[in-house]
């Protein structure tokens, strides 16, 4: 065999090598990037069923009116992403009544009612997402879609929601209790509730909520033991 055809040979048999060499590598490359993406979009998908429930969960009352826009609106532009790539979940179905909501928020509107905590299963429910949420938040600004400042706000104001949710359910026991007489009993509570909301009574909607009830106990105080209600 000339000694041009071996070398010719050698070449192509290096140049067909390098090939499958780098065909392999490309092959795993792809691959990788591949299952790194379903990793993320199946991240993206249990973040966006997390806030979908949070947002089922959380009243008006309890859920920031920037907080809840923050939210809807990264819910969006997330299960819009989820649909370009066709992995499936029922919250693409609910993409219409997400950008209506979106809209009523960007106008200042209270979607849903401010509905009070009335049950200790709603209240573990409700503080239970609250929990979640600065976690939630923090990501966010990880993300880029959040700033610090703002997350600082927020993450103030969830929890006050916290302590305000646990508040509003003593208060609903306490005129439960009134209601039947249960003077003592609701008292008690009464005082419960003033210690939730004074753990956040940097808060300026802290204010009138402990004025109010500061004002019920001196009266309860007064029916109860027939002294006159202290001047706050």
């Amino acid at each position: 065999m000339p000694h041009t055809l071996v070398v010719s040979l050698s070449i192509i048999l290096a140049v067909v090598l390098v090939a499958l060499i780098v065909l392999v590598v490309l092959v795993r490359f792809f691959k990788t990037r591949k299952a790194k993406q379903m990793q993320e979009l199946e991240l993206l998908v249990r973040r966006c069923q997390r806030i979908e429930q949070i947002l089922n969960t959380v009243s008006d009352r309890y859920l920031p009116l920037t907080t809840k826009l923050v939210l809807v609106e990264y819910l969006i532009s997330s299960l819009t992403l989820i649909k370009k790539h066709a992995v499936e979940t029922e919250l693409v179905k609910w993409m219409p009544q997400y950008l209506q909501l979106f809209e009523e928020l960007k106008e200042g509107q209270q979607a849903t009612l401010k509905d009070k905590v009335v049950s200790a299963q709603q209240l573990a429910q409700v503080q239970q997402a609250l929990q979640a949420l600065p976690l939630l938040i923090r990501g966010l600004v990880g993300l880029g879609v959040l700033d610090k400042a703002t997350a600082k706000e927020q993450v103030v104001q969830i929890r006050f929601s916290y302590f305000l949710a646990h508040h509003d359910l003593l208060v609903r026991e306490a005129q439960l209790d009134l209601d039947i007489d249960k003077k003592a009993r609701a008292l008690e509570k009464l005082r419960l509730a003033l210690v939730e909301i004074e753990k956040v009574g940097t808060v300026t909607q802290s204010e009138v909520l402990i004025k109010r009830l500061n004002s019920i106990i001196h009266r309860v105080e007064s029916e109860l033991f027939g002294k006159k209600p202290r001047v706050s």
